[in-house]
């Protein structure tokens, strides 16, 4: 009998998820679709199939489900699923032909409204056929609980390859799943568990004792993370409840041209995606029918701060992410200056408590089994932000499906109560991807905000 430990970060997505707040991730990909169809022109769904099939031992973690600690004594644990059935996880559906761009971006925010079966391993993926140019589409959803946008770059990794032509698989054994721990066993190991954190936290205080400076520092870092969320901005027109429904976007812009606007204004790629933002704000908020009479000075983003070292990429998934809480200026007319204020910004964030100051919070929560889904849905609603803004770097090489070479790719992300907008990047190739998402009700104009986007780019690049 096994089972797998799922860390607190990973537990975190799953104790927020109610049902009209998915906590899943998620892209949609375009496919050259020539190889992807069989000798009728058919999508061939059972080649796909078994394609994934054979690269899921390279993510084990794709074939287990989540089995929960009796009575809420501990974390959720990961165990194989004894039923896995391909067939549930990888499927086929079509746009009448043509498939035009808002057919699918429709179809993207249908698919990615609907929360994953917690009975099955916490992942779908959708091919797509009818979309114009003879394009295939694929979208995937994949839980937050398995891992941060980095690690789903990774697993994504795992399904594609380097070259049209890659030498064949190598024939892996058939899987056979572990036998799942009961769940007396499980709540036996939950409390033993429990008991050796709280010995761990006894010791660390006496520890304190003779050297109290690293309890110092992480009171401080919490005290301060505290004070940070007791201020709130001033709520921009999406920071309500969300429904249940979706509105996704996406945009794209050269990297060549990012790459240039850093070069001028010796910035980071991130300092340019959110300075872009700021902009693009800006011009969103300043067209809307009810827009204000005058702007707010800045909006502040949640931005996810990657704790993940070079070593830990492959088959690591799980959560290595903090955050950091950046005022976009969205009230400075200059591209230029609103660059020069968000990259003074991150360069002094990146070092500061607050990254280690909301872990510490949920970590503690940790603690107290029955408490720790409470404290974690009010930690996660009590962050002082307006929206969430992540930017995942991806492959700078062309990648390929069963031969089918991957044209674009556009991140989805998901939304929260009270942040009901979150604008999502990934790079791939020569170009950044963008993917948005609102609240389908409240964010009916979200298309202007992508097009606000590209423009602000070449905003930034001619200033």
């Amino acid at each position: 009998m096994a089972h797998d430990a799922m860390t607190a970060a990973d537990a975190v997505f799953l104790r927020i998820e109610t049902l009209h707040e998915p906590q899943h991730v998620g892209s949609l990909s375009l496919f050259a679709g020539d190889a992807l169809r069989n000798n009728t022109g058919a999508v061939d769904l059972d080649a796909l199939r078994a394609h994934v099939g054979r690269r899921l031992d390279r993510v084990p973690r794709l074939r287990q489900r989540v089995m929960e600690v009796p009575f809420g004594q501990g974390r959720p644990v990961w165990v194989d699923d004894v039923g896995f059935d391909i067939e549930y996880h990888v499927r086929l559906t079509s746009l009448p032909r043509p498939g035009g761009n808002d057919q699918l971006l429709d179809l993207m925010s249908r698919v990615q409204a609907i929360a994953l079966d917690r009975a099955r391993p916490l992942w779908e993926m959708w091919f797509v056929d009818g979309v114009a140019d003879d394009r295939v589409g694929l979208i995937i959803k994949t839980h937050h609980a398995l891992g941060d946008g980095i690690a789903n770059v990774d697993l994504a990794m795992a399904l594609v390859d380097l070259e049209p032509d890659p030498a064949p698989d190598v024939p892996a054994d058939p899987w056979q799943p572990r036998r799942a721990t009961s769940p007396r066993d499980l709540l036996t190991a939950s409390v033993a568990d429990q008991a050796r954190r709280s010995w761990s936290i006894a010791r660390a205080a006496t520890d304190a004792v003779r050297d109290p400076r690293p309890l110092i520092g992480t009171a401080t870092s919490v005290v301060r993370t505290v004070r940070d969320f007791v201020v709130k901005p001033a709520p921009a027109p999406w920071n309500r409840d969300v429904g249940a429904q979706r509105r996704w976007v996406s945009a794209r812009v050269p990297l060549e041209t990012v790459r240039t606007i850093r070069e001028e204004h010796d910035a980071t790629i991130n300092d340019v995606v959110l300075a872009a933002c700021s902009g693009a704000l800006r011009r969103f908020l300043s067209e809307r029918v009810d827009a204000p009479p005058s702007l707010p000075a800045a909006l502040k983003a949640m931005v996810p701060v990657s704790l993940r070292s070079d070593d830990e990429h492959g088959d690591t998934l799980g959560n290595r992410i903090s955050l950091i809480l950046v005022d976009l200026p969205i009230s400075e007319p200059d591209p230029a200056v609103r660059l020069e204020r968000v990259s003074t910004q991150t360069s002094e964030l990146k070092g500061s408590v607050m990254v280690d100051g909301a872990q510490t919070i949920l970590e503690l929560a940790d603690t107290i089994p029955r408490l720790a889904p409470m404290v974690t849905r009010f930690v996660s609603r009590q962050i002082p932000m307006n929206l969430v803004v992540t930017n995942v770097p991806g492959p700078p090489i062309p990648l390929y499906l069963r031969g089918a070479p991957l044209v674009e790719t556009y991140p989805y992300v998901e939304v929260l109560d009270n942040e009901g907008l979150t604008i999502a990047v990934v790079s791939y190739a020569d170009t950044l991807f963008f993917g948005i998402t609102g609240d389908r009700d409240v964010m009916h104009d979200i298309a202007d905000l992508a097009t606000a986007i590209a423009v602000e780019f070449d905003e930034l690049a001619a200033s």
